[in-house]
């Protein structure tokens, strides 16, 4: 018998990430407002961009916020049709790695539409910045 796919141990992070990691595999807009400072992350686990995306921001991460200030919140794509709806992500979500950064339960900037992985690391340093 095959093993079910497990999302979790697809995310492959590191010790460091894992602690401040959490993963909803269905969510709604309200797990934005659980989010005192950290960067919320749409994964689409069928998507290479996505991926891609998601490799460079643990990397940013790592690199830019070494002592774990920010949270990362993670939702599969395919569980939260409601962050659809949402104005900050209208016609923005894609499955390419769409991602938010929010402090105190507000979204403050978001990657836009599609593959964008050249903000992630100037949106994550801005985060940090402005919370200091």
């Amino acid at each position: 018998m095959e093993e079910p796919f497990d999302r979790i141990e697809s995310l492959y992070l590191s010790h460091a990430l894992a602690g401040r990691t959490r993963f909803y595999p269905e969510a709604d807009r309200a797990v934005i407002g659980t989010i005192r400072c950290g960067v919320l992350f749409v994964m689409a686990f069928w998507s290479g961009p996505a991926r891609r995306a998601f490799a460079e921001l643990k990397r940013v991460l790592e690199t830019v916020d070494p002592g774990g200030h920010l949270e990362l919140v993670v939702v599969d794509t395919d569980g939260c049709p409601d962050l659809y709806d949402m104005s900050e992500f209208a016609g923005a979500l894609a499955g390419a790695g769409e991602t938010a950064w929010v402090r105190d339960g507000r979204i403050v900037c978001t990657s836009g539409f599609g593959y964008r992985p050249e903000c992630l690391e100037p949106n994550t340093r801005r985060l940090l910045n402005d919370g200091s």
